[in-house]
């Protein structure tokens, strides 16, 4: 279809229309008339196609995108700013009080202290930068003000609150089709899934019923995750308990208890054996073949309740060209898919432990 709306087809039409008693050979006078606007004919017929594609959820992009999806109630998440902790002591290593306000610095990052802990010393900082470039760097932080007897500042490496980019078109399309394919509504699971994952620092969530948690009528579990899906924070749990209120007072409905936690990590250890063809590097392939087990284990999903060992050995073999079998290997001790506890008293999500690779010959 569109191929007849592409310049040479819109000016063979014209063309066709001319009798051939007219030179129509290209160069002639009427050719070089009809050109220019067959041209402009194309050039229109591809803007008014794209238009076309701009005005559907599968196919919008950018500005449009968030025209579509605004008529439905969503919005585009921005990123955020990442909640850190940045503990402060003098040079006996006693802990400096009085020091909320202060602003520290890290590579090409900045920090505000905003609050004081109840330990001395210890703040809560939020990075001036928005974005995951909040979440990153640790250790020793420099102060951009001047502080009197300031000994050491670091900065955890555990963020409190983790940051996020701009949700991308991806992103922002799949929680789209979600909203309206799950019809959220009036306390269901959708529902609850739809405002969990509206907080800041929430990027992933699992909702329990009662019968799930074998609990009376009401009572609902919450389980979640930072927003790279990874185990939440205390801070982070304690915020949304808070937003979902009791009694009605918050974002539950009236009625239903809600508990909210997050999930406990299962250390994975993984061990693998590869075979290479003669003459290569094992010290050049092991990298990769460890970046593609810490790869496939860090995109294990936080709802995915299985670890598949056939998925983790084809991940390991298309590491590198030189690799032509794999040989034992393990996950956590053994040769078999891994299977993740997802209930709500024992959510489980994997954290990448050992990594072991070793050679083996034919």
């Amino acid at each position: 279809m569109a191929d007849s709306y592409e310049f040479s087809a819109v000016l063979g039409r014209m063309l066709s229309k001319v009798p051939d008693t007219i030179d129509k050979r290209e160069g002639s006078i009427i050719y070089n008339a009809l050109a220019p606007t067959a041209y402009a004919l194309a050039a229109q017929s591809y803007m008014l196609g794209h238009m076309a594609n701009l005005l559907f959820a599968d196919t919008a992009e950018g500005e449009w995108l968030d025209r579509v999806v605004y008529d439905f109630g969503l919005e585009r998440e921005a990123a955020t700013r990442a909640l850190r902790k940045i503990t402060c002591a003098d040079k006996d290593g006693a802990g400096i009080a009085g020091l909320t306000g202060k602003r520290f610095a890290i590579n090409e990052l900045t920090f505000q202290l905003t609050a004081a802990a109840e330990t001395a010393g210890v703040y809560q900082a939020e990075c001036e930068q928005y974005g995951t470039q909040g979440n990153c760097y640790s250790g020793a932080v420099l102060p951009v003000d001047n502080i009197s007897g300031l000994g050491t500042a670091v900065l955890d490496a555990a963020p409190l609150i983790a940051a996020r980019d701009d949700e991308s078109d991806d992103d922002l399309r799949a929680r789209f089709y979600e909203a309206v394919r799950q019809t959220p509504f009036g306390g269901n699971k959708a529902d609850y899934r739809e405002k969990t994952l509206a907080i800041d620092g929430v990027g992933a969530c699992a909702v329990f019923g009662a019968p799930e948690l074998a609990a009376g009528a009401g009572n609902v579990g919450i389980v979640i995750g930072d927003e790279q899906g990874k185990k939440a924070s205390d801070t982070l749990v304690q915020e949304v308990q808070g937003l979902f209120g009791t009694a009605g007072d918050g974002l539950a409905p009236i009625g239903h208890t809600v508990t909210v936690k997050t999930a406990a990590e299962l250390t994975v250890n993984v061990a693998a054996s590869v075979q290479l063809k003669s003459g290569s590097s094992f010290a050049a392939v092991e990298p990769l073949v460890e970046a593609a087990i810490t790869g496939y284990i860090g995109g294990i999903g936080f709802e995915d309740a299985t670890i598949y060992y056939a998925k983790l050995v084809a991940e390991i073999l298309n590491s590198h060209e030189a690799i032509v079998d794999v040989g034992t290997v393990t996950l956590g001790g053994a040769s078999a898919n891994l299977s993740l506890v997802k209930t709500f008293s024992g959510y489980q999500i994997p954290k990448l432990g050992t990594v072991t690779v070793t050679e083996v010959s034919a």
